[in-house]
């Protein structure tokens, strides 16, 4: 018989949702946590905010996760969580908090995380904030000290990131659900397991595509794994790509760019690396303004699994050491992903 109130320590290891939770919080410099429908908090919580400690109703060593008094997560009522859409709350002092329900399959909904708080559009004057601290009892210099450490977000990048975080937990938690479920149903699921593995890297691989692309404002990009049997480069995923082209490229190792990435185990960023004699021989695509070629494993090994390619065509654009930073924190994202999940 299924059981149908399984919850996300019945489906992953919380090291490992935390280690996820971790990856995204560096590479977006954002503060999270995960909570159940109560408002516990399930794992660590991620690059916290000093206002939570400075105007929280509670202890800061409360198991429960509150913002402010007004939140949606206010701890005193204690009343379960209901959201079936992610919810954006607007706090007293013009910060943005997303709470996203994270599902394991149809409507069952086994963790929220919780994103922020942020600053969309721009910071208020510090003259306006001389009322948020009247009401929290705090001084003006204490309240400014903690609002300067609050990351200012466009809507649209916002968005994105919300986005981001849903596809990526999801994920998570879906695998974890279908795989348990799958093993439950037959006990010659193990047969099977190199299948099932399969589909659900092609997710994780499409969703690490996406999430670069779309964080960096890429033109274009596409993944690529060795293939165990020839030591040679498929496109798994990618954007903007024939589907014919995608099964008819394989490279060599050593050869065209991403086969030196994936050989040398080193990432390859241009222009910054294009006078390098062994990469300045292998450039084609000369209409390519920036290219980030970034190479991957799996968790605890250390041979290359694949390698990410990121390209900008617009000439006002190339990517900054930050882009890669954040691709690097993603990189370890996707690793962490490609490893079993129970």
């Amino acid at each position: 018989m299924q059981n149908t109130d399984l919850g996300l320590k019945d489906l992953v290891r919380s090291e490992k949702w935390c280690s996820f939770q971790e990856h995204l919080s560096e590479a977006l410099d954002l503060p999270i946590a995960t909570i159940d429908s109560t408002g516990k908090i399930s794992s660590k919580i991620h690059n916290p905010c000093a206002l939570w400690e400075k105007i929280s109703p509670h202890s800061p060593n409360s198991s429960y996760f509150v913002f402010c008094k007004t939140c949606i997560l206010k701890s005193k009522s204690r009343k379960k969580i209901h959201l079936n859409e992610t919810a954006h709350c607007k706090c007293p002092f013009d910060l943005d908090v997303f709470i996203i329900p994270i599902r394991s399959s149809g409507d069952s909904i086994v963790a929220y995380v919780v994103v922020g708080p942020v600053m969309l559009g721009k910071r208020k004057e510090p003259s306006e904030y001389m009322k948020y601290a009247e009401s929290v009892g705090i001084g003006i210099e204490k309240l400014m000290d903690s609002i300067i450490e609050i990351n200012v977000f466009s809507h649209n990048k916002m968005r994105s990131i919300v986005k981001l975080i849903t596809q990526v937990f999801s994920y998570l938690a879906q695998a974890a659900y279908h795989k348990k479920r799958l093993s439950e149903i037959t006990p010659e699921f193990k047969k099977m397991d190199p299948m099932f593995a399969r589909y659900y890297e092609e997710k994780v691989l499409s969703t690490f595509l996406k999430a670069c692309t779309m964080a960096l404002d890429a033109d274009s990009g596409s993944v690529m794994t060795v293939d165990k049997d020839s030591d040679k480069l498929r496109i798994r995923v990618a954007t903007k790509l024939d589907k014919n082209i995608m099964n008819d490229t394989t490279i060599k190792m050593g050869d065209s760019l991403a086969g030196i990435a994936a050989e040398t185990a080193k990432p390859i960023i241009l222009p910054k690396d294009q006078n390098k004699s062994a990469i300045s021989k292998k450039m084609k695509r000369k209409y390519i303004k920036s290219s980030m070629i970034m190479p991957f494993t799996k968790s605890h090994t250390n041979k290359v699994y694949g390698v990410i390619n990121l390209n900008i065509m617009r000439k006002d654009k190339e990517f900054s050491d930050h882009d890669i930073g954040f691709v690097k924190e993603l990189v370890n994202l996707a690793s962490l992903a490609l490893t079993p999940l129970k």
